[in-house]
């Protein structure tokens, strides 16, 4: 009989290793979101970062995409949160799933919006994130908007 031996993983692995850190990042990204600080949410992501919002269909490279996105969303929405509702950590990579709620007021019209979403983190061994992936339901969003059948 053959035995199958699962090889040793290092802890930089496995981004479950130290959820104490997972967690602290996580409150950090949420705070600086909140903070509405551009310069805090790229301080947090390496050079090389993807961030992906397939709901606007949109892929950007690099700390200076988020930080713009940020002072966007600031703009149209300048009483914006997120509220953390669930952290679920990837135990065969360096990952996390960051759950939210959002609720803000659109700028130009005054329509409130309330939707949830989930923003997929990969960290790399330095501890910054290198690929963000946000998700949700545009066209929920747009509905609460008015404006279905248009883009964001």
């Amino acid at each position: 009989m053959t035995t199958f031996e699962t090889p040793p993983r290092s802890k930089a692995d496995v981004a479950a290793a130290d959820l104490a850190a997972v967690e602290a990042l996580c409150d950090r990204w949420e705070k600086a979101w909140n903070a509405h600080d551009g310069d805090a949410v790229a301080a947090m992501c390496a050079e090389d970062l993807v961030y992906d919002e397939p709901a606007l269909g949109r892929t950007a490279h690099g700390p200076d995409s988020i930080r713009e996105f940020v002072t966007r969303m600031a703009h149209g929405y300048p009483d914006y949160s997120f509220t953390r509702v669930g952290l679920y950590a990837e135990v065969t990579r360096r990952a996390v799933l960051v759950a939210w709620h959002f609720t803000g007021t659109f700028a130009k019209t005054g329509a409130r919006v309330e939707f949830h979403g989930d923003d997929r983190l990969e960290l790399g061994e330095d501890g910054l994130i290198h690929v963000y992936r946000c998700l949700y339901d545009n066209k929920f969003v747009l509905s609460q908007l008015g404006r279905e059948g248009h883009e964001g």
